[in-house]
């Protein structure tokens, strides 16, 4: 999510890369908030975001950007949290197998691509 927004954003898709690598399963398989709208919301604040903790005006107008995108998921998929959306729980090594089993990979990747979409718009509204 967020190395395919880098090439729009222009930041180094390598660097967004490794810090990503934690984002998956909702956080590191924790099954938490899905790492596709963890993704999002740092490309976000990568283009809306503050550099200055007093920079009021950037951090509420990046929630709002953040808040759309996440309530837009949540309407698609019915949820934003990876055990709610996936119905596994990928701590458990039985359950990473049967994400195999099931090519759920696939199923994840479709939230990837609809969410890179929902940013692009939101990110166009500037």
């Amino acid at each position: 999510m967020i190395t395919i927004l880098g090439e729009d954003l222009d930041y180094d898709k390598s660097l967004s890369m490794k810090m990503a690598t934690g984002m998956g399963g909702g956080m590191g398989r924790w099954g938490t908030v899905c790492g596709v709208v963890t993704g999002g919301a740092m490309a976000l604040g990568f283009c809306y975001g503050r550099t200055k903790a007093e920079e009021k005006e950037q951090r509420d107008k990046t929630y709002t950007k953040v808040q759309e995108m996440v309530r837009q998921f949540d309407r698609e998929f019915g949820a934003v949290q990876c055990r709610d959306l996936i119905h596994l729980n990928l701590m458990d090594p039985a359950d990473r197998k049967k994400f195999d089993e099931l090519g759920l990979r696939k199923k994840c990747s479709g939230f990837v691509a609809r969410n890179v979409e929902n940013v692009r718009k939101i990110l166009k509204e500037k």
